[in-house]
């Protein structure tokens, strides 16, 4: 029997099944709008399922399911962060060793000095890049695709040279590794000075996955397989699904429309499309955003996070490992390319009694952290509730984003006592 389907009443862990019961109404009138076309919502209290409904659909003539496989995109780094406290834990490395120290390649780097949309000089980095700024995006490192997205102008020179490197920092298939992407990464200059700026990039998970594998000596999919998945019971996640699972994958519609997107779509300097799960390429082991899974197992993973690490008595992680990933680790910086919350190790962290002023991302109280993927997929967990909610649906560019935040709102609502 699957997670979502040992299911117990609401009234059994203190939630109101009656309030739960809005949570369709929601669900139906969002579908009924071309919001998104499938969707499948889960919520535990105290480590038990008190919701878990499918809505939809999830292809052409195909019903959505509680079994159905997304793309987890981001969430994939949550996971990833495990993988790397892990290590931490076991004393194989420290947070603020520089990553160079296991990565030579990535010592002595130089920073992008930027005026009038060109690099007048490279300047020499005033501090080595660790682990901690790559757990908390603040190595210096961007994406090809916020390519002139912002201001200032250095967003529209860093990441055209990554792209022009050749750096695979996107879902695009072409056939490259880990290693690969780091090396490439290494000749293209930073945005940033070290520990001074947020900027949330693909690439510096990529790095944070190939140190696993450098100091580990597997590589990054057999690592996380035996390390993280499999203890947890995480059996229908992949990189790359298996063949005969494939048809479990739910389809990726354009936001706001009911119409499947079959090709990929600018974003920055490159292109994005879900084809990628279909892709003959399986060699990038990509933690910044490959896994897929089933909306039961990312609840399995992200109930070990709420108990500080363990889940049916198999301990993951240290509760000092949980507490480090789930706490703002950036200071008075906040994650403002996206949510305006701030960040611990690969997780949003609200503070205050409210989300800051400018924020859709009300996560449901202070300490409640969450992470979101790209293809409208989205886990929050609220420790102060001991709750685990779940919001997986179809739209890719994170189209149904603020529909899954309503429902996170109305699910949050729904504890009584």
């Amino acid at each position: 029997m699957s997670t979502l389907q040992q299911q117990v009443d609401p009234a059994d862990v203190g939630m109101s099944g009656r309030h739960l019961e809005h949570l369709g109404s929601l669900q139906r009138a969002n579908l009924a709008a071309n919001a998104y076309q499938g969707s499948v919502m889960a919520v535990a209290r105290h480590g038990k399922v008190a919701y878990a409904e499918a809505f939809g659909k999830a292809d052409e003539g195909v019903p959505m399911t509680t079994e159905a496989i997304f793309r987890f995109a981001s969430m994939s780094k949550t996971v990833a962060a495990a993988c790397v406290l892990q290590l931490w834990e076991r004393g194989l490395l420290g947070l603020h060793d520089p990553v160079a120290q296991w990565l030579p390649e990535l010592a002595d780097p130089r920073v992008a000095v930027v005026e009038d949309w060109n690099v007048t000089r490279l300047a020499s980095a005033e501090r080595p890049i660790t682990v901690h700024h790559l757990l908390t995006m603040t190595a210096g490192y961007t994406n090809t695709w916020w390519h002139r997205m912002f201001e200032p102008s250095v967003y529209g020179v860093v990441p055209q040279l990554l792209k022009d490197a050749g750096v695979v920092d996107t879902f695009e298939t072409p056939a490259t590794t880990l290693e690969e992407v780091v090396q490439r990464l290494a000749t293209v200059p930073l945005i940033a000075q070290p520990g001074t700026m947020f900027d949330y990039s693909n690439n510096s998970v990529n790095v944070l996955c190939r140190l696993v594998e450098v100091v580990s000596g597997l590589d990054f999919d057999t690592y996380q397989r035996r390390n993280v998945l499999e203890p947890l019971g995480m059996d229908e996640t992949w990189f790359f699904v298996p063949e005969s699972e494939q048809h479990r994958i739910a389809a990726v519609y354009w936001a706001g429309r009911d119409e499947r997107q079959l090709e990929d779509a600018p974003l920055g300097a490159g292109m994005l499309g879900p084809e990628y799960s279909f892709s003959e390429h399986r060699t990038l082991t990509m933690g910044a955003g490959g896994l897929h899974g089933t909306t039961g197992d990312y609840l399995r993973f992200a109930q070990m996070l709420l108990n500080m690490g363990e889940l049916d008595g198999v301990r993951v992680l240290s509760p000092a490992a949980v507490r480090l990933m789930t706490t703002n680790q950036i200071g008075d910086l906040t994650n403002w390319q996206l949510t305006q919350n701030r960040w611990g190790y690969m997780v949003d962290v609200q503070e205050g009694e409210n989300a800051p002023a400018g924020s859709q991302h009300y996560l449901g109280g202070p300490g409640a952290y969450s992470w979101q993927g790209f293809f409208s997929t989205k886990f929050v967990v609220n420790p102060r509730a001991d709750t685990v909610i779940l919001t997986m649906s179809t739209p890719g560019f994170d189209g149904a984003l603020p529909h899954n935040l309503r429902l996170v709102a109305a699910a949050s609502a729904a504890v009584v006592d």
